[in-house]
Formats: C-alpha cells, sequence, structure tokens
C-alpha cells in the first residue's frame, strides 16, 4: 500500500474501520471487503479517448465465476490484424489505454494488440470485482481470442495473469509483468496495518472471503505457484521507488524462481513504468527472442 497515493475518501474510510474493527468485527470484515472489491472511478484523459476510438471495440458475453453462470459484459479493444497477437492486462484502477505508448510500440512491430477493461472497470460490466473473478474472465478472455503470442500484465493485472496460468487449463508462450503485486493475503495484510484494522477482523474476513468466492485467500499467493506458470518464457521489469510493489519482494520472488528474466529501473515508480523507453526496448526484445532462456537479467537504469 501507498498511502500518498490514497484519496481522502479511501483514507477517511479506514479511520473508520479502525474505529470499528475491535468492537464490530464482523461488521468491519464486511464493509472491508465491499471496499476493496469497489475499484476507484476512473475518467480517461483526452488521449486515451483518442486511441479508444481507434480501436475495434467489442462486447464479450462470459460467465461471472466458476460458480456463477450470470452474464457479464466485457468490452475489448483491438488494433491491427495480421501478426502475433499480445494480450494486455491492465491493473487496479487502471485502464487498457495506460498502455498507450506499449500499444503504439507493438503496432509498429508488427503485433496485434488486444486488450479490455476488466470487470467493474471502464466500460464492461460490475460494480465490484475481485481476483478470483478477474481470473475467471481471464481464462475466458484467453480461449475466445487466442492464439496468443504473449500476456503483457501491469500490477494486478500481472498477478491476475501469473495465477490464471497457473492454475487454469491456459497457457502461453510469453509472459510479461510491470510492477506485479506478488500476493494477495500481504495486500491484505499491509492495508490492515496502513488502516490500522484489529487484528480480529483478520478470521472474519477469510470466513467471509471463503464464503463469497469459494476459495481462501491463501490461494491468491503466487508464492504457492513457483514454477507451475504456463508459460514458456517469463520476464518482469520493475522499479526501485515503486513502494507499491516493493523491489525487495520483487527481488526476493526472482531469487526462487531463477529462470524468470528480469529488468530493475529506478525512478519511475508503479505507474509509469508501462511507459517507461528502456521497459518498452525490453519488452520488445523478449517478445522477439526465440527458444526458453534460462538466465536472470537485470540492468540499473537511473
Amino acid at each position: 500500500m501507498q498511502q500518498q497515493v490514497l484519496p481522502l475518501s479511501l483514507r477517511m474510510a479506514g479511520v473508520f474501520l479502525s474505529a470499528m474493527s475491535r468492537p464490530f468485527p464482523g461488521i468491519t470484515a464486511r464493509l472491508f471487503y465491499r471496499l476493496y472489491c469497489t475499484p476507484p472511478a476512473r475518467k480517461l484523459r483526452a488521449t486515451h479517448e483518442q486511441l479508444r476510438d481507434t480501436a475495434i471495440t467489442h462486447q464479450l458475453q462470459v460467465t461471472s465465476y466458476p460458480f456463477d453462470y450470470t452474464p457479464l459484459p466485457i468490452v475489448t479493444y483491438k488494433w491491427g490484424n495480421t501478426g502475433p497477437k499480445v494480450l494486455l492486462l491492465h491493473g487496479w484502477g487502471g485502464s487498457p489505454f495506460d498502455f498507450k505508448q506499449l500499444i503504439t510500440t507493438l503496432l509498429e512491430s508488427g503485433y496485434q494488440v488486444v486488450t479490455y477493461d476488466g470487470p467493474a472497470h471502464g466500460a464492461s460490466g460490475g460494480k465490484r470485482t475481485n481476483l478470483v473473478q478477474w481470473m475467471h474472465v481471464l481464462e475466458q478472455v484467453i480461449k475466445k481470442e487466442g492464439p496468443l503470442h504473449a500476456i503483457v500484465g501491469h500490477s494486478f493485472g500481472g498477478l491476475n495473469a501469473a495465477l490464471t496460468l497457473s492454475r487454469k487449463n491456459v497457457k502461453v508462450p510469453r509472459l510479461v509483468m510491470l510492477g506485479i503485486a506478488l500476493s494477495a493475503p500481504v495486500f491484505f495484510n499491509d492495508a490492515f496495518r496502513l488502516f490500522r484494522i484489529h487484528p480480529v477482523v483478520m478470521p472474519q474476513l477469510l470466513t467471509l472471503i471463503h464464503k463469497r468466492l469459494k476459495e481462501g485467500l491463501e490461494e491468491l499467493d503466487l508464492y504457492r505457484y513457483i514454477n507451475k506458470i504456463k508459460a514458456d518464457k517469463i520476464w518482469i521489469a520493475y522499479d526501485t521507488t515503486d513502494t507499491l510493489a516493493p523491489a525487495t519482494d520483487i527481488i526476493h520472488f526472482l531469487e526462487q524462481y531463477p529462470a524468470i528474466e528480469s529488468l530493475k529501473i529506478t525512478g519511475d515508480g508503479h505507474f509509469r513504468i508501462a511507459r517507461h523507453q528502456a521497459v518498452l526496448e525490453g519488452i520488445m526484445q523478449f517478445l522477439a527472442k526465440e527458444g526458453v532462456v534460462k538466465t536472470d537479467v537485470a540492468a540499473d537504469i537511473k
């Protein structure tokens, strides 16, 4: 979590939850769950609207959960009609058009690009969402849009991609993760510390998550799936100044997964990493490579 980027409304909600947590742990758990399943509202910039208007837009009907077949409309965006296809996944509260520079670079290099508004984001359906739903939706998108040459995911989108490729019956030749979130349990624990929510709430929250999502929070942890990601090649870019996806966590993960290639930059933080020039160049070089490279490449860029 990164307190300086939290909006005032979320900080005020944290104060309220902290005060409620010890005397009313059940109510606090339900309010916390609702809060963290509700993505922030996002208004597109003019340049993002212009990029959207150049895409072929389609509404894809998927089911909401593996255990709930309620239809969920997902709006997809496509550019190009020849070449290898690359799927882009935005993060929590993000937009497909945050990949503006990468989309342009991919198209100039002869790739097709497909992306979509995540559930409860942009023009897609839903008001609240969660990682279990994102994985289920991604699995359906991959099967309907494939074959894919690569998936590129930023932050929550990267965790979604890695868990989906680990746990679902889908695979991809190349996976790129930028400023990746590694663990939903760690995220929730960080939020509890940030908002000073009493520990008595956590057991209530874990029970609620299992009841609503049919699985435990501990299953949404990438550390459980080391060497199980069904991608031939994996590449991670991270920033040493990123406080939402700390470099220390990613370095620790890379130490346990030495087959992953990586690029380390400094100074762009969490949200600008997807348009950093060295990252764009690194992605393009990685996508163009043949075969599996068993090495860990790191470059410091000031």
